[in-house]
């Protein structure tokens, strides 16, 4: 059965590639052409001009800007059709303004099922595409968004998923879902629960009240995630599951560099953005510090206005 045949499961139809010609960005439109797509879906280049642009410059940079984005789109269009992806249309435009402003407006007129953003290296987050625009994105903007780290050659393969066992949670695996290639037979799934009271608790001792208490928070636990995974969302894959009490940030990290995962996923709930992200701040961290692509994305809508 393949990702986007799932019941409840939509494949892409509208995928906004904005870009500012880095090398990030060029590592985004790579893996942009390896989304599955449905027939006839568009894929919409944007790039934006800074504002405050002198007057007797503004056209020989808007002219430029045409010029290097309609190549993008070509070449972009090129590669789509060499990795078998017909039918899908590919245009460009370029706006003025506040970049992060004039992504998530451009995402809103195109309906955008997800927007790519490309970052440079593994830097912090406010060194991201265009600074901080990335995470003024996520904040801001309606449409999951996929950071992509490095170049992309084949379609994901070792996808992680963080999940809370909340409404994000369900939002985050039907996300997955969406973006995986057919190559994907396999993911990890990753909760990390809190003990209440573990401060106060002595080491557990064999048969001791302490190790009961630890056992039955993790067995609610383990019995929440079957449960889970026992959804027709789930199916099709074979999970790997690890389960953990602790840090949720330490954890997603650690099993992504042991499992050389090449996606992570993850929701947010967050109205005000990532500062109270899944398990408080755990997205903010993950797309900080993160050693491959990350995909974030929020079930509940925001109340962003744009200026």
């Amino acid at each position: 059965m393949s990702p986007t045949s799932l019941p409840g499961i939509e494949p892409l139809r509208r995928v906004l590639l904005p870009t500012d010609f880095s090398r990030g960005a060029a590592n985004a439109a790579k893996r942009a052409v390896l989304l599955p797509f449905e027939k006839g879906a568009r894929l919409h280049l944007v790039h934006v001009l800074p504002a405050n642009v002198p007057e007797k410059l503004e056209d020989v940079m808007e002219r430029q800007a045409e010029m290097k984005l309609e190549s993008l789109r070509r070449q972009v269009h090129k590669e789509a059709r060499q990795r078998g992806i017909k039918g899908v249309e590919v245009t460009a435009l370029v706006r003025r303004g506040e970049p992060f402003v004039e992504i998530i407006r451009a995402s809103r007129t195109l309906e955008a099922d997800l927007i790519v953003l490309g970052r440079h290296g593994r830097r912090p987050l406010r060194d991201m595409f265009i600074g901080s625009t990335a995470e003024r994105v996520i904040r801001k903007g309606e449409a999951p968004v996929l950071v992509v780290s490095g170049r992309a050659f084949h379609p994901y393969r070792r996808p992680l998923l963080a999940v809370g066992l909340d409404a994000a949670s369900e939002f985050s695996l039907a996300l997955m879902r969406r973006v995986l290639g057919p190559g994907a037979g396999s993911a990890t799934l990753v909760h990390a629960f809190n003990i209440p009271f573990e401060d106060f608790l002595a080491p557990a001792k064999p048969g001791g009240r302490e190790q009961s208490f630890r056992k039955e928070y993790r067995t609610e636990a383990d019995s929440r995630i079957r449960k889970f995974l026992a959804s027709e969302r789930a199916a099709g894959l074979e999970w790997d599951v690890v389960l953990r009490a602790g840090d949720a940030r330490a954890l997603l990290i650690k099993e992504a560099v042991r499992r050389q995962s090449d996606l992570i996923v993850l929701g947010t709930h967050a109205r005000q953005g990532l500062a109270h992200a899944l398990l408080g701040s755990v997205a903010e961290w993950v797309v900080t510090t993160a050693p491959c692509d990350v995909l974030v994305g929020r079930p509940t809508p925001v109340e962003f206005q744009l200026p």
